[in-house]
């Protein structure tokens, strides 16, 4: 018989030494009944058992519906923002920033090293942070689960044995047909008892009204003690004592004699198969009771600990949101970089095409004043001649006097880069505004006299020659 193990609710160690050494024929009715109706309530745990299961599955589900999955949602958002940010950075780190852009003897430069990196790496910390402390929570919930599921495993097995313990073809509408029920076999029990005491009882008077008979013949007597210590010795039966009246010999019983001595034994055969049938049905009934109470223990124990589970649970919950929270700033950050890096590269492309812009102008510029130079060298050239013409042809006649008047030099003009800066440049344009359109035009170059000699001198207008090219 299995005992309960210790500091479990049950019997008290005396009553364990008295229950190992007791024999099976002194146990009384009333206790095998008792056990009965104690086994019949332990089955009301099932409601237990079945709340156990609804909680055993829906944690995995909660665990999952509220971590697993939006994780994995939250670290494929993280990934994919990185991926977004990194491509730009990848970009601006392979954009070389043009000549134009940078100092004479600078180093090359690329759009990289113009923002800042450590803002980038420390958001890229913050989202690292963020998830090791999500991964951190989920290692801890995941133990907690861990440990109310092998709580839930263990009561299972407890349970799963109380019911291996008990009669396992009882079934919830009762007894098959070909098996015998407790109330059944203690009342085939008593009325074999019954039975037998009748037939006992009947074979007793026999016995009484063969001695009178005996006692009543000469002789019968002595015949009768040796017979019957013959028959002791051989058949090796306990001597039943000679009591009683005296009454009739009634022969007609003495050929039921041997009817009822059969009967008795196959009554006492059939007692014997119910008594064993009984004695395991009470034996499963006090294994499964032991074991029902160890089921009930376990609950208690985990009734227990389920505060610290639920606890745990919420705890997850809080920092999933916290953390949550905080990556969602994060991952804001990064858009708002990805955004500002494709800004940044738009503008730099912006940037090259307003260079080309202006060159494209100053290319205009510089091309009109190449014409205007060519057509103002042919009215100097033509100057020169007519000059040249008028000299030889009117110079021997008029005095001295009045031919310096008449050959001062033709003005010449030279169109030449300001390198002032633009501030100045709008300074000498305040100062000649009131001489009108062509006051501004004359303002805006250098007037330069010819000399007295009437030699024809080349100055360099706009462009390679002058002063260099005019940088952006």
């Amino acid at each position: 018989m299995a005992t309960l193990p210790p500091g479990l609710p049950g019997l008290e160690p005396q009553d364990e030494a008295d229950s190992s050494e007791f024999n099976a024929d002194d146990v009384p009715v009333e206790v095998l009944v008792k056990h009965l109706l104690a086994a019949k309530q332990s089955l009301s745990s099932m409601t237990l058992v079945l709340r156990a299961n609804d909680l055993a599955t829906s944690a995995p589900q909660m665990h999952q519906e509220s971590g697993t999955r939006d994780f994995k949602h939250i670290i494929r958002t993280l990934d994919t923002a990185d991926d977004r940010l990194e491509k730009f950075i990848q970009v601006l780190r392979k954009t070389t920033v043009e000549n134009v852009f940078r100092q004479p003897g600078e180093e090359p430069k690329c759009l990289l090293d113009f923002v800042d990196p450590k803002i980038v790496e420390q958001v890229r910390d913050a989202l690292k942070q963020s998830i090791h402390e999500l991964s951190a929570a989920k290692t801890s919930f995941d133990g907690d689960l861990l440990r109310f599921d092998t709580d839930l495993r263990t009561l299972t097995d407890a349970m799963a044995a109380a019911a291996s313990l008990s009669n396992p073809t009882i079934t919830a509408e009762g007894y098959p047909p070909d098996q015998r029920s407790i109330p059944n076999l203690l009342s085939a029990l008593s009325e074999g008892s019954h039975l037998m005491a009748e037939h006992l009882s009947s074979l007793a008077r026999h016995f009484d009204m063969c001695v009178t008979a005996v006692r009543t013949t000469e002789g019968g007597a002595a015949l009768a003690r040796r017979r019957a210590a013959e028959v002791t010795s051989d058949e090796d039966q306990v001597p039943v004592s000679i009591s009683g009246e005296l009454l009739h010999v009634v022969m007609r019983d003495a050929a039921e004699v041997d009817d009822v001595v059969a009967d008795i034994h196959n009554v006492l055969q059939q007692m014997e198969m119910d008594h064993t049938s009984l004695h395991s049905l009470f034996s499963a009934s006090r294994a499964s009771h032991a074991a029902t109470l160890t089921c009930f223990s376990l609950l208690e124990e985990i009734g227990a600990r389920a505060s610290s589970y639920v606890a745990a649970e919420a705890e997850f919950v809080q920092r999933w949101e916290d953390e949550k929270e905080t990556i969602d700033e994060n991952v804001t950050k990064m858009e708002e970089l990805k955004k500002f890096y494709e800004g940044f590269l738009n503008a730099y492309g912006g940037l090259l095409l307003e260079v080309e812009r202006r060159r494209a102008v100053e290319g205009k510029i510089d091309s009109i004043w190449r014409k205007v130079r060519e057509q103002v060298d042919k009215l100097v050239e033509a100057d020169r001649r007519e000059r040249e013409h008028f000299r030889l042809e009117v110079g021997d006649y008029v005095p001295a006097d009045l031919w310096g008047v008449v050959d001062r030099p033709l003005g010449r003009w030279a169109v030449v880069p300001l390198e002032e800066d633009a501030r100045e440049g709008d300074k000498l344009l305040e100062q000649h505004g009131e001489q009108g359109n062509e006051g501004r035009v004359e303002a805006a170059y250098e007037r330069e006299i010819e000399p007295s000699t009437p030699t024809p001198r080349k100055v360099p207008l706009y462009g390679p020659g002058s002063a260099g090219e005019r940088p952006f």
